[in-house]
């Protein structure tokens, strides 16, 4: 079964900076008085500077908000990379809270907004991350990574023109970004417009021949057509681009399962469990190919895809192999 990846997914293939807020406030100086009264070497910690592990990151910016002297936005941006460093952790509860202790110091920080909206995302709070992702764009309307963000979840809930609002909005701000055109040809995917997907997703790869995301999101959209081979084919390109992530293996196996092409299906579902071994969909699709074949273990794959995801059993079967 070809299942939908999250939005953490799809950020996670395609190399989106979601997480990666530090770049993002790292604009702002910290100012001289304060540097003077703490270690250097706890300044660039904090910053990240030299490869620094989120823990490190984490330490070294409490000493310096621990520091006497730090007050407004120089306490603030301290905060603010706190929070990047919890972010990376997904340590969302620590990363809301050092954003509201910021925030409360610099409220026109832009980034801010967008960096607790990531982490209103991250604990499944789309309704937050939205009124987040607003106070970003209000404060800085060419803010691609809210906008970007925000379509999204507009996705998500099916409001489809206001994604595509915000969608559009991105294109024109990053006209030469293969990641502006994937994203709104998700959301073309989405609402079921194949074509103008198919038309965003090669306008990616014509601006990114290496882009293994547009590729694979191609890939599903000619499966979803019936373009099975055309499908195929996508999907081994995003394979062989890289990283190998577990969707591709999956809806590649899927795509051969329905062409009866048992043994690639099995092999394709064991690539995909190698990397993900709880995955249900891959789980249920190996034991369906299995039998297939008349392979009995076949029947303990489809069990332990039903302990994960006990409806398994219907949402395969919606797609008409079984």
């Amino acid at each position: 079964m070809t299942r939908q990846l999250t939005r953490r997914e799809w950020r996670a293939c395609a190399g989106l900076p979601g997480f990666a807020l530090a770049a993002a406030i790292a604009v702002l100086a910290i100012g001289p008085s304060a540097a003077r009264a703490a270690s250097q070497h706890d300044i660039d910690r904090c910053k990240g500077a030299d490869s620094a592990t989120p823990e490190q990151q984490i330490s070294a910016c409490t000493a310096l908000i621990e520091t006497a002297g730090r007050e407004g936005r120089e306490l603030a941006l301290t905060y603010f990379r706190r929070a990047a460093a919890y972010l990376k952790r997904q340590d969302f509860d620590s990363a809301i809270r050092d954003f509201d202790a910021g925030l409360a110091q610099d409220a026109d920080n832009a980034a801010a907004w967008f960096g607790r909206g990531v982490a209103h995302e991250g604990k499944g709070e789309p309704e937050n991350a939205i009124d987040d992702y607003n106070a970003a764009v209000k404060r800085d309307p060419d803010n691609v990574k809210a906008l970007s963000n925000r379509a999204a979840i507009y996705a998500d809930q099916r409001a489809y023109e206001r994604a595509l609002e915000d969608n559009n909005r991105v294109v024109v701000l990053a006209p030469d970004e293969p990641r502006s055109y994937i994203s709104r040809g998700l959301t073309y995917a989405r609402r079921g417009d194949f074509e103008n997907a198919l038309h965003d997703f090669d306008k990616a790869i014509a601006l990114d021949a290496n882009s293994a995301m547009a590729y694979f999101n191609r890939g599903r959209v000619y499966f979803s057509k019936g373009e099975v081979e055309r499908a195929i084919d996508d999907y081994a390109q995003a394979l062989n681009i890289g990283p190998k992530h577990p969707s591709a293996f999956e809806s590649r196996g899927f795509a051969y399962l329905t062409q009866g092409q048992i043994d690639k299906a099995i092999a394709d579902y064991d690539a995909a469990l190698q990397l993900d071994a709880k995955r249900a969909t891959a789980l249920y699709g190996r034991g369906t190919a299995k039998l297939k074949k008349g392979d009995p273990s076949g029947a303990d794959d489809i069990a332990a895809a039903k302990a994960i995801t006990p409806d398994i059993a219907e949402a395969f079967d919606q797609s008409g192999v079984n």
